[in-house]
């Protein structure tokens, strides 16, 4: 089984960096997990250190759904119509931007004899979710007819750089503390939370200050990967190195590589390319798109090339590589996050935890 290594002690430098760089900006954190049955070691690093809570995308079920958050996590997707009993039964918040969703959650809330909060999503440009801010004012104040209403309008929240690859700017930003200080003069309703996601935002705060009534930031890929995404570029001042990705080689052949008379599609549905003729050296991985995501992979080790990829295994060419290979020898790569993503959830990948150093033999 391939493993994704996650290293406590550089996962606790991120998120003490992290902690005290939002606090020096007023701004609150919401770690970002994409499978709520992860282990509590990696969801109690981020609650003991300085976040103020967890959100999550998908909803906990069956024998996985164990009661690892200190806390009830905020559901940070837009709730299905079928989920919401458990939704509200698991998440002290969700994110929202649907009136008939609204109504048929507060119902469920209602029903359930429980309070349910709320952040209503508003679309600043990146054109995934949300309401458009012209409407904002009048879908709170909607909210809030809401009789009798077991349901809690919590704040507003926006997404950047996830669908249209939006960056902040002046612009984008200043809509939400706009929007927050009409809602609050025109309706006479607190706005407790201005919610912006996500480690894009990094970016700008390095050099400016962000409106006054933002003070929530949602942080996922700079905690685990230490990368501004959208921009793709590295954070001086955060760990590339909390996770690894590692495998094992099945198998080493040299091999004459030249496209066969009648070439199809591969098991993917993509084309083969062979640039590489020849005679070649290759290495079977015990890794596919099962377990990760192969393309989103990149090897610790000089000239070794992923040149294929199926469901269970990774072909990778080791002629150019000066390290002598054998069977069983376990592999490290770096990923980017849809490798993360893809490691993370997966049922086929299992995650260990870093401590100390490593001293597992590792080419």
């Amino acid at each position: 089984m391939s493993q994704l290594i996650l290293n406590l002690d550089r996962l606790r430098h991120n998120i003490r960096f992290l902690s005290r760089h939002c606090r020096e900006h007023h701004l609150g954190i919401t770690g970002i997990i994409k499978d709520p049955c992860a282990d509590q070691k990696m969801i109690s690093q981020m609650m003991d250190f300085g976040f103020e809570n967890i959100g999550i995308s998908k909803v906990p079920e069956g024998p996985r759904a164990k009661p690892v958050f200190p806390k009830r996590p905020i559901y940070i997707a837009l709730p299905s119509v079928h989920e919401l009993p458990a939704i509200v039964q698991c998440c002290s918040t969700s994110f929202n931007s649907e009136m008939t969703v609204i109504e048929q959650l507060n119902q469920t809330a209602i029903a359930m004899k429980c309070t349910h909060s709320i952040l209503l999503m508003v679309d600043t440009g990146d054109l995934r979710e949300g309401v458009m801010p012209d409407q904002v004012v009048n879908t709170v104040r909607r909210i809030h007819q809401i009789k009798p209403r077991n349901i809690k309008f919590a704040g507003i929240g926006t997404n950047l750089g996830c669908c249209a690859g939006t960056v902040p700017d002046e612009q984008n930003l200043n809509i939400m503390a706009q929007l927050t200080d009409q809602i609050e003069s025109k309706l006479g309703i607190e706005v407790n939370t201005v919610s912006v996601g996500g480690s894009v935002l990094l970016k700008w705060m390095q050099r400016k200050q962000l409106p006054g009534r933002i003070n929530n930031i949602r942080l996922g890929e700079s905690v685990f990967l230490g990368t501004i995404p959208t921009i793709n570029q590295v954070h001086p001042n955060l760990d590339t190195r909390v996770v690894t990705f590692r495998g094992d080689i099945l198998e080493i052949r040299e091999k004459l590589v030249t496209p066969p008379q009648l070439c199809g599609r591969d098991a993917l549905g993509v084309r083969p390319q062979f640039t590489r003729r020849g005679i070649r050296k290759r290495a079977i991985l015990n890794f596919g798109i099962c377990d990760t995501y192969p393309s989103g992979l990149t090897s610790l080790i000089p000239g070794m090339e992923i040149i294929s990829v199926n469901s269970n295994y990774t072909l990778a060419d080791i002629t150019d590589c000066r390290h002598p290979f054998n069977v069983g020898d376990f592999v490290d790569f770096k990923m980017n996050y849809q490798a993360f993503l893809q490691s993370f959830i997966s049922p086929f990948t299992r995650i260990s935890y870093q401590e100390e150093p490593d001293k597992t033999t590792v080419l």
